[in-house]
């Protein structure tokens, strides 16, 4: 090829990885700089001539030089000048000679060794790559976690054996069998990607971190406040305690099961834009639509009764502090893929009714969501670990001794927890931070309203009629009944009937549908509609289901309950009450009384959306109370009083 045609095809210059003149030793500079002349004069179309006057590089070397400057690197991209850089190793070393020690102790003079036999043995180097990076191989299809160099090393040994290595060649005639080259090997295995030694052998969260900081830009970029927000829950690492009335009428300590936090965070600004404590083992579909529904309505202050708490003047949710922020909508929300069983309820029912997008992140990959994970490990550093009673950040670190008795001992009730922690969230929205330039999430707002107003507007929901549920739970039932067995219409669900006294009345009603719209928050009444969409109006819940608020998921515990027969559901007793006294009968154990944690969470919870307080119930005053329901059915009370003995006067009649 002609010189000419040659220059054509090398890449322009100014593309060329440059070097740092100033590092380079003063042995090496001079050198340097010839060979950086040379370079540039030969793709300037200077004579070779000159070139080879000026620089003192002969024309061969010149052209061995120009081919390492164009030739690709490990990154793809040309090597460039630093190609010219003298005593530069290009090439791994290539051991010709046979591997024996010059040392009386079987070390030293074997440099290339362990390449020499994975040259002449490349199975066995395709075999030990595969256990490094946890590749399946005929032999082995279960791995370790992550294999030690040792057991490298005993399985590269034991696959030399199979291919007839003798005893008085390379690695056998060592002391140490090329241990130390195999850890070497496997470090430079592990090296040569990033990403892949580390889901090869990295922890959870060191996996899920290899997708930060990949130097591309990322694939979904949010500009503006209320772009995006983030949802997720977090278990709190800490124990607590409820009170419960005692049969004897003091009061005492009952300590909870570990529960959960649920958080909403705007993308922008950083604000937490609602948040909800749920005293269960597990987040329910209900929870996190509930967390979306406290954000779009007005927000409601946690009231405070602990000494010496108060709100900071200028915190607070965004809908509080900022008038403008009442009621406004996101357009995408980022969830955690392991929520993916829930995504019924938040994709058919909130996504519906609100108009927002989804976006489902990868399982197990927390940095899709990293404004929330960092607020969940400010809370936990600040708030909860703490506490005398913390679990810490993971079984090893920072657990309290005796967790759950410190609970016990000192009395840290959830209620007042929960009050700390409100006034957390309104602080933490009122707190500056480095990463939005030292604003707080609040200002990030204000700025973006007050300054931007002329492009940016908050979306806002239209406005609904009083008493309209926001996110309301629909089912279509059929109305039951009729005037051949003399039942008046009603619907059913969840095992209670509904009526009103127009759905009484309407007999013309029975086997059509109507579409139920209930708050999953109170099952008490719901409002019917009928198929045109016409409203029908409110029904309630027959019986004692009327008397006491309960939610979606004590209904169907109560329900469960009373399908294994565990308890019986009397017709004139409440049963949220019979759900509460099951749940808060003390048992005896050792001459205590007790009451489970996951029994006296599940007692706190009904009892604070009930709105009554927490009682242990003795055995023998739960059996009483049974006794006392039956005969009450026996013996039912009546106006005119209690009803005559009918076979008394049958008899005094037969007499007369």
């Amino acid at each position: 090829m002609k010189r000419w045609d040659f220059v054509s095809m090398i890449p322009n210059r100014d593309t060329w990885p440059t070097v740092n003149i100033s590092e380079l030793p003063s042995d090496c500079l001079e050198l340097f700089n010839q060979r950086y002349q040379a370079i540039n004069m030969y793709i300037d179309g200077e004579p070779i001539r000159d070139i080879e006057k000026s620089t003192d590089v002969p024309y061969k070397t010149l052209q061995q030089l120009l081919n390492k400057c164009i030739e690709p690197g490990r990154d793809g991209k040309i090597k460039g000048y630093p190609a010219l850089i003298p005593f530069l190793a290009r090439s791994p070393y290539k051991r010709t000679a046979a591997a024996v020690s010059e040392s009386p102790s079987g070390q030293g003079g074997l440099s290339g060794a362990l390449s020499q036999v994975l040259n002449q043995y490349p199975s066995i180097e395709e075999y030990l790559r595969k256990l490094i990076l946890k590749r399946n191989t005929p032999e082995r299809n279960v791995h370790e976690k992550s294999i030690r160099a040792i057991d490298l090393h005993q399985a590269f040994l034991k696959q030399l054996k199979k291919a007839g290595v003798k005893s008085d060649q390379w690695p056998f005639n060592t002391k140490h069998h090329g241990l130390r080259s195999i850890q070497k090997f496997m470090n430079e295995v592990l090296d040569e990607s990033f990403v892949r030694s580390v889901n090869a052998r990295g922890e959870r969260e060191a996996i899920a971190h290899t997708a930060v900081g990949t130097g591309f830009e990322a694939f979904l970029n949010f500009e503006e406040p209320y772009d995006a927000v983030e949802l997720d829950s977090y278990s709190i690492n800490a124990f607590f305690v409820t009170e419960f009335e005692t049969p004897e009428g003091t009061v005492t300590e009952v300590q909870l099961q570990r529960i959960w936090l649920i958080a909403l965070i705007e993308v922008i600004s950083q604000a937490i834009l609602s948040y909800s404590i749920v005293y269960r083992g597990e987040v329910s579909a209900d929870d996190i639509v509930g967390v979306i529904r406290k954000a779009v309505n007005d927000p409601v202050r946690e009231p405070l009764t602990v000494p010496g708490l108060i709100y900071p003047e200028d915190g607070g949710f965004p809908a509080e502090v900022i008038p403008q922020c009442k009621n406004a909508m996101w357009g995408c929300i980022l969830l955690d893929g392991a929520l993916a069983h829930l995504s019924q309820a938040v994709h058919t029912r909130a996504r519906k009714a609100l108009g927002f997008s989804i976006n489902w992140g990868p399982v197990a990959h927390f940095e899709r969501r990293p404004n929330i994970e960092r607020f969940f490990s400010s809370v936990s550093t600040n708030v909860f670990m703490r506490l005398p009673s913390t679990t810490g950040s993971n079984p090893g670190k920072g657990r309290a001794a005796d967790a759950e008795k410190q609970s016990l001992k000192y009395k840290i009730k959830a209620s007042d927890v929960e009050q700390l922690f409100a006034i957390y969230v309104a602080q933490y929205n009122a707190t500056p931070s480095e990463g939005s330039s030292y604003n707080s999430p609040l200002e990030v707002l204000r700025y973006y309203i007050q300054n931007k107003g002329d492009h940016f507007l908050l979306r806002k929901l239209p406005i609904k009629p009083m008493g309209t549920i926001l996110i309301p739970l629909l089912k279509i039932c059929t109305v039951r009944g009729g005037r051949t067995n003399g039942r008046r219409p009603y619907i059913q669900f969840e095992g209670v009937r509904y009526t009103n006294s127009v759905l009484a009345q309407s007999a013309g009603l029975v086997g059509q549908k109507l579409t139920i719209e209930i708050d999953e928050c109170d099952l008490r009444v719901c409002k019917a509609y009928l198929q045109n969409g016409s409203e029908f109006g409110i029904l309630q819940a027959g019986g004692r289901w009327a008397v006491t608020k309960h939610n979606l998921t004590t209904r169907k515990a109560i329900n469960s309950l009373a399908y294994k027969k565990i308890i019986t559901l009397l017709k004139n007793e409440n049963p949220v009450q019979i759900y509460l006294d099951y749940l808060s009968t003390a048992k005896k154990s050792k001459a205590k009384t007790n009451i489970s944690p996951k029994a006296a969470t599940e007692a706190f919870r009904v009892a604070m959306e009930a709105g009554v307080k927490n009682k242990i119930l003795s055995t023998v005053e739960k059996s009483t109370r049974i006794e006392r329901s039956i005969k009450d059915l026996k013996n039912p009370s009546s106006l005119m009083g209690p009803l005559p003995d009918l076979n008394k006067l049958f008899n005094k009649s037969n007499k007369s």
